[in-house]
């Protein structure tokens, strides 16, 4: 532990919220659980990790110390505004055809209205089922208009004809998904959660449990004009009137977990395995789209909420992608999920877990003896509550036997501690003045041995002077990445060893066609192997891909 020390001291680790404290307090409850301080510029300039709901300007990357952590990573948020992902989206599709057919068809408005005209003119025709004597009517397409740069559903609205279209902003217009998969009647989507710490080498982590989100009206194409049956935002369903009642199938409230839907899943005998290697597929894809837009960066990560369809073929359809997605508390379906993924990410960044002895944090088990429960009633049971001290007693034996992970980019832990009691102008002289170069231990990496190092001084210093791959200040690699940790699991890259190797992880069409390979070949396994458990099509992907990591899918 003594690497890691260096970069964190023997003081408190001090996290910070938005500009002035607020934020969401489930993301403050979990912080506090860790044994960290919140931000007070009453009794110190300095902090160490810096969450924030909207983004850093180039100057906040630029001037971040070793031991300082941001939620952001420069302009990966541009897929989060819509039309940037609907042309980002095209262009790859224009590239590297079919296998981009995940998002519907989409025009940016105001610059594509003419192309949206002529299309919405096409129409389709459908037999005509009021008349028996077989005579044919023409039937509109319907669209879905969404303001470019809101979020939870505002502004949102489906229309048939064009002279239905208003906006006064950038908005796009998408083709609706006429045909979802419904449960018990209602329409859902699923939010699933996405933490990038690094596009150079690219390196995407998928949380193994996320949300279902059902509206709370019954499914209809009748109806356009009514929210609650064609939009699955939390924000607005719960605002429904049938959020309380018992829905057929779905129960009370409008979030289940991927376990609940799993199980449904199983008791509907519907095989979704296939289906969640395309989620995995759809999600690196994405990704993919806008990376060579990103500059490197090191000491800052992007956590995403993906809001993906499922149709009623089993195909998913990505809706849009959240920059910083909501991580309210409001039933069990979000303490059941949010809360751990929070530890588990901070982990999987390799932020402190300290001994307190005073909050406690409550770690998520299954109860097999839930398994045969109606799906109604099926949730995950809190058990074995473990306080901080035990907890983070554990984290630190982790840490040891890590030696990848325990670097500093700082030189001792008494310039952190002079750093604490020093203005922000001293801080900058006081830390670039420690400067030396760490050899850190091999580390083991699929039975071989690979050296690394990694040097004590800022940030943008450290990028200038060496090579672009470059540690943490706190000494995660992200060219070998873990398969796991915790809830989390790698989707990228398949394979750590070649990653290490190559460069290929900077290539876009190596990468593309290895997603392509992977689709492909799951589709084939799916096909060919139906009467095989999960597990062993599992290790088939394994072996035929190359993969040195676990396959996603959620837990049943």
């Amino acid at each position: 532990m003594r690497m890691f020390e260096e970069c964190f001291g023997t003081g408190p680790f001090i996290f910070r919220i938005n500009e002035n404290g607020t934020g969401p307090q489930l993301l403050s409850q979990v912080c506090l659980e860790r044994g960290w301080k919140e931000y007070n510029p009453e009794v110190c300039d300095n902090w160490n990790l810096w969450w924030r709901t909207s983004g850093f300007s180039v100057s906040h990357h630029k001037n971040l110390y070793a031991w300082q952590f941001i939620n952001h990573i420069p302009k990966g948020s541009i897929i989060c505004r819509k039309d940037n992902l609907v042309r980002f989206l095209r262009c790859m599709r224009k590239v590297y055809g079919s296998i981009y057919d995940f998002s519907p068809d989409g025009f940016n408005l105001p610059l594509e209205y003419t192309k949206l005209a002529a299309e919405c003119s096409k129409g389709k025709t459908l037999p005509c089922k009021e008349n028996s004597r077989g005579t044919y009517l023409e039937e509109k397409p319907i669209w879905i208009c969404k303001p470019a740069a809101q979020s939870q559903g505002r502004g949102i609205f489906l229309f048939r004809k064009l002279s239905e279209l208003n906006y006064d902003t950038n908005t796009i217009v998408q083709r609706y998904i006429e045909k979802p998969l419904l449960i018990g009647g209602y329409k859902f989507d699923l939010r699933l959660y996405v933490c990038i710490p690094s596009y150079h080498p690219l390196t995407i982590f998928m949380y193994r449990e996320g949300l279902a989100r059902f509206g709370t009206d019954k499914f209809s194409l009748n109806d356009l004009r009514n929210p609650f049956r064609h939009l699955t935002n939390s924000s607005i369903n719960k605002l429904g009137p049938g959020y309380n009642e018992l829905k057929e199938r779905v129960g009370s409230g409008c979030k289940w977990t991927f376990r609940q839907l799993r199980r449904y899943f199983q008791q509907a005998g519907i095989h979704d395995w296939l289906l969640w290697q395309r989620i995995t597929s759809l999600v690196i894809l994405t990704v993919l789209s806008h990376v060579n837009q990103i500059p490197k960066s090191i000491n800052c990560f992007e956590f995403f909420g993906f809001d993906v369809l499922i149709d009623n073929s089993l195909k998913p359809w990505l809706l849009e992608v959240n920059l910083s997605p909501a991580l309210s508390n409001d039933c069990d379906a979000d303490r059941l999920v949010k809360k751990p993924m929070l530890h588990d990410m901070f982990d999987l960044l390799g932020l402190p877990l300290y001994n307190t002895g005073l909050s406690v944090f409550n770690i998520w088990l299954d109860d097999e003896k839930e398994e045969n429960k109606n799906y109604q009633n099926e949730k995950l049971t809190l058990a074995n509550t473990v306080t901080v001290i035990n907890a983070a007693g554990r984290w630190r034996k982790k840490q040891r036997k890590m030696p990848s992970r325990q670097a500093s980019a700082r030189s001792t832990s008494a310039v952190r501690s002079r750093v604490r009691n020093t203005s922000a102008s001293q801080v900058r002289r006081n830390v670039s003045s420690q400067k030396e170069t760490v050899n850190l231990p091999k580390v083991q990496l699929d039975g071989r041995s690979y050296n690394q190092t990694l040097n004590g001084q800022t940030v943008e210093e450290d990028y200038k002077k060496f090579s672009s791959h470059k540690n943490w200040g706190n000494g995660r690699n992200w060219c070998i990445p873990n398969a796991r940790e915790g809830g989390w699991i790698r989707l990228w890259p398949f394979n750590v060893e070649n990653n290490v190797k190559t460069e290929a992880n900077e290539n876009i069409k190596h990468m593309v066609n290895q997603v392509i390979k992977f689709t492909k070949t799951a589709k084939e396994l799916a096909k060919k192997h139906e009467a095989a458990s999960e597990s062993q099509l599992n290790e088939f992907l394994q072996r035929n891909v190359g993969m040195t990591g676990d396959v996603w899918i959620p837990s049943v």
